[in-house]
Parts: C-alpha cells; sequence; structure tokens
C-alpha cells in the first residue's frame, strides 16, 4: 500500500466516525488503534483504543483471572465463545488470548467501528495477531443474533457483561468506560440472558460488580471472585432448575 494511499484510506475512515459519531468526539489513527477525545461537560475524556499497548498487554497474560476460568472448565474443553456484550474488545481479546475462539457481538456503529479497526491493527502485529485472529467481531443486535441464527452446538460458552449501574458512592470508571457507557445500554440484557441459557452448550457467564444481585432469579451454579467483581456461572446442564 502506498503512502497516498494509505492517507486517503484514514481520511475516509476518519470521516466516517465523525459521520457516525453525536458530534461531541474527535478521533485519531495512531498505528495500533485509535484516540478518542469525548468532549463531556465540564471535562474531555480521552483514551486510547488500542490492543497492543505495553499496559494492555500485561494485563492480558496474567495468569490464574477469574474471567478465564469462569469461561473454561477443569479440562479445557471449552473452545468456542460468543460474547455478547463486546463494547471495546478488552475480555473477547484476554479470553482469545488464553485460546478460545471468540464471536463478539456489539450493536453501536461507532464502538464497533474502533474495535474493528484496533483489531485490524493487532492482527498485524506479532505480540497480538494470534489472539486477533482467534476473533470474529461481527455488527448486530445481540437478541437479533441470537434469534435470527441456528446456534445449536456453536457456542460452548456465552458471555455477558451488561453496564455496570452507577453507584454515587464509589469512584467514576476509567475514561474507556465513561464514553461506553455515554454509547450502549442495557436494555435487552435480560432477554438476552434467557436466550443465551437456552443456547449455550454448556455455560453462561455473567460479570457482575461484587456486591450486587444475580441478574436474574436464578442462583448461579458457580461463582468466580475478585475483589470489585465477579463471574456468575450457569451450567447448561442443570435441567433442575428450568423444569
Amino acid at each position: 500500500m502506498t503512502g497516498a494511499t494509505a492517507m486517503s484510506e484514514e481520511v475516509a475512515f476518519l470521516n466516517h466516525l465523525n459521520s457516525i459519531s453525536s458530534g461531541n468526539s474527535d478521533f485519531a489513527i495512531v498505528d495500533d488503534g485509535v484516540i478518542i477525545k469525548w468532549h463531556e461537560s465540564p471535562d474531555t475524556l480521552e483514551f486510547r483504543h488500542s490492543y497492543s499497548e505495553a499496559q494492555f498487554l500485561k494485563r492480558v497474560r496474567q495468569p490464574g483471572q477469574a474471567l478465564v476460568k469462569s469461561c473454561n472448565n477443569r479440562q479445557h474443553s471449552i473452545k468456542n465463545l460468543l460474547d455478547l456484550t463486546g463494547g471495546w474488545g478488552v475480555d473477547s481479546f484476554i479470553l482469545a488470548h488464553h485460546g478460545l475462539s471468540v464471536t463478539m457481538l456489539e450493536q453501536n456503529e461507532l464502538v464497533f467501528n474502533i474495535s474493528a479497526h484496533s483489531l485490524n491493527c493487532a492482527r498485524l502485529i506479532s505480540s497480538t495477531s494470534a489472539a486477533a485472529n482467534r476473533i470474529e467481531l461481527i455488527h448486530t443486535s445481540s437478541v437479533d443474533f441470537l434469534l435470527g441464527n441456528d446456534l445449536a452446538g456453536s457456542f460452548d460458552c456465552i458471555y455477558l457483561d451488561p453496564m455496570f449501574p452507577d453507584h454515587k458512592s464509589t469512584a467514576k470508571p476509567a475514561k474507556d468506560m465513561q464514553i461506553l457507557q455515554h454509547l450502549t445500554d442495557n436494555q435487552d440484557i435480560e432477554q438476552c440472558f434467557e436466550l443465551a441459557l437456552e443456547k449455550a452448550k454448556t455455560r453462561v457467564v455473567v460479570k457482575r460488580p461484587a456486591k450486587s444481585q444475580p441478574i436474574s432469579s436464578l442462583a448461579p451454579d458457580l461463582v468466580y471472585k475478585q475483589k470489585t467483581i465477579r463471574f456468575d456461572v450457569y451450567l447448561s446442564n442443570n435441567t433442575a432448575r428450568r423444569q
């Protein structure tokens, strides 16, 4: 690709991001992703979306993560995972790095395009190419995907990370999560959960604040805890509670 062609494609991509944003944001293309500036009064929120930054990769490679444990089993027989709430793709990338093939869904067009660009960049970088190549990113509604496809046996695990509710007593989330909160919502999360229970081959995993109630009246079969978050696991072979 010539320099002129690359520049032309970069300008076209920036124009596209501006056309689908709400007008209160600016973008810059960098080698490994996108810099986002979100102008939210009284502050400007800025972060670099990249799957190749050293700090992010340190987090990705950390052993013994509750996320990874919750989405697999002792036999490591879970191979294919569906992430219904892709967002910026952090959890999907961690899971892909640890060997899972991930199908990641994102409904918001702006979030999808930024994540897709950073994922394409990661595929060209030796330290991230293996994980990036295990991720398929799809722009769609999670409910539409679950209802519109025959998923019988397609996904060993289905993962949900609902947007956490705001609590006045706690500090603001990181800048990337604040921007994501402006762009996405949990409108269909209960329906997604019910459909996931029907479609998952072995388990459904739901990320929750550590002290919050489960996503539904169903009690999880397993719980993996960290300091501020936990992962509730619902096993698909637990037929007793579905009768």
